[in-house]
């Protein structure tokens, strides 16, 4: 750990993580100064409070040029672009600009279990977390996930299981995490890194600096995961192949979950047996077959932990049946790869509620999965007529429109063609705060339909 004692440190950007790490470094006896572009408001003005009695200055409004001038260190928030001016400016000056992931890398004795993935990060590191604390091992999920990795990190666990943004690895400079898992890549967050050659750059980067005794877990039913460079040992995943020529692997062999390590082979259960369900988190759960198994659990264990586990909310979250019709809340969807995995979970036809505000993806893979596995489709949000545009032309049938998520879940209902699945394939914000809000209002409507039809009936 550093000795921080009258270090100077800037965090750029208040929110959750600032306060967080702010909260950290100050108990370290570091001189912060915490940065806000924003005027504060709601949960920052609260922040803003706690950390004045921990003797933390806040500016708010812009980022001024003390901020960067007096800093020994600057961490920023993950949401701020490289080429935003403020991290600009940073760089001419010299300044070490770095995330609160790399942050707690640097300070933790704990051994750290990183997971990036376009889609699945959550699902995963709640897994493995659960997997070990199930098995009396402290393993907090932090990071990306929403509990920050320093917050985490102030209570010494056995180990920090943390979901790491490709924001997040771009401000990274040492990170060798002991175990790293890279789970799939589609395009996403283009807009951020201005390309997909610096998307990938970013993910590889959990990578660059483990060493021969670390491991890396990859998907190998993935070309661009699959071909990543390491020094670390390569402990592959597939539900393709039982990949024969690897001394470690997880698998899958009709539908069940296996493992091989250190010469032999273990089945850990079958795919029913698991409360996850779909293709996707069987890969989910190899990642944290393999993860588990590094860090020396056993078959056994691992298997006690991976059946009791259950989905988390908003991705592919029963609700509640509504009149025969059962309804699933996967508002975490925000891209069309993500969508596609949960119209594939289903063995029958669903009726699918999708739209929001939209990320101008190519949309031919999702309208052929689309076409394949949805009874009916009802759009909405600002996506909606380019989709409907789409679908139509890709010759889906049962296409809706409705103005508001409320009218969407009654008319999917009515229609009777399969259970009811929110799943947007588009971000949240022409309608709602974000994802966790459009998902609890989703269940806010389902419930109350659901009552609704009881008491009608009763």
């Amino acid at each position: 750990m550093t000795d921080w004692q009258g270090k100077k440190v800037t965090i750029l950007g208040l929110g959750r993580t600032g306060y967080a790490t702010a909260v950290y470094l100050a108990n370290q006896k570091a001189k912060v100064l915490v940065s806000e572009a924003s005027e504060l408001k709601g949960a920052n003005l609260t922040y803003e409070q706690e950390l004045d009695k921990l003797g933390v200055r806040t500016e708010a409004g812009e980022h001024s040029n003390d901020a960067l001038e007096r800093a020994d260190l600057i961490i920023t928030s993950p949401g701020i672009r490289p080429n935003a001016p403020v991290i600009v400016q940073a760089q001419k000056l010299g300044k070490e600009v770095i995330s609160d992931v790399e942050l707690a890398f640097r300070e933790a004795a704990s051994p750290v279990v990183a997971v990036t993935g376009t889609n699945g990060k959550s699902t995963t590191t709640a897994l493995i977390s659960f997997i070990l604390e199930h098995n009396g091992k402290s393993a907090p999920a932090c990071g990306n996930i929403g509990v920050p990795v320093l917050q985490a990190l102030s209570n010494s666990p056995d180990y920090l299981i943390i979901e790491v943004s490709s924001y997040q690895l771009y401000y990274c400079r040492q990170f060798a995490p002991q175990v790293a898992i890279w789970l799939n890549l589609t395009p996403d967050h283009l807009d951020w890194h201005g390309n997909l050659e610096a998307y990938i750059e970013a993910k590889q980067k959990l990578f660059a600096k483990q060493t021969k005794d670390q491991f890396a877990v990859l998907n190998m039913d993935d070309k661009i995961v699959a071909s990543t460079k390491t020094k670390a040992k390569i402990f592959p995943f597939s539900l393709q192949s039982n990949l024969p020529n690897q001394p470690e692997a997880a698998y899958m062999c009709e539908e069940n979950l296996y493992y091989r390590f250190k010469g032999q082979e273990h089945m850990v259960c079958s795919a029913a047996q698991m409360q996850i369900i779909g293709r996707h988190n069987w890969e989910n759960a190899l990642a944290a077959i393999a993860a588990t198994c590094v860090l020396g659990l056993d078959k056994t264990q691992i298997a006690d932990g991976l059946t009791k586990f259950k989905a988390l909310e908003h991705r592919l979250e029963y609700v509640d049946t509504i009149d025969g019709v059962p309804c699933y809340n996967d508002s975490k969807a925000t891209n069309t790869d993500s969508a596609i995995k949960a119209l594939q979970s289903f063995k029958e036809k669903i009726v699918l509620i999708a739209g929001g505000r939209d990320k101008g993806t190519d949309l031919k893979d999702f309208v052929n999965c689309v076409r394949n596995h949805a009874a009916a489709v009802i759009l909405l949000g600002e996506a909606k007529e380019r989709f409907y545009k789409a679908f139509q032309e890709g010759g889906v049938k049962n296409l809706y429109s409705a103005h508001s998520l409320e009218e969407a879940v009654v008319l999917g209902v009515k229609l009777k063609a399969g259970p009811v699945v929110l799943s947007p394939a588009c971000a949240s914000f022409d309608m709602f705060r974000d994802f966790e809000d459009r998902g609890n209002v989703f269940k806010d409507i389902v419930r109350s339909r659901c009552a609704k039809v009881a008491t009608s009936h009763s």
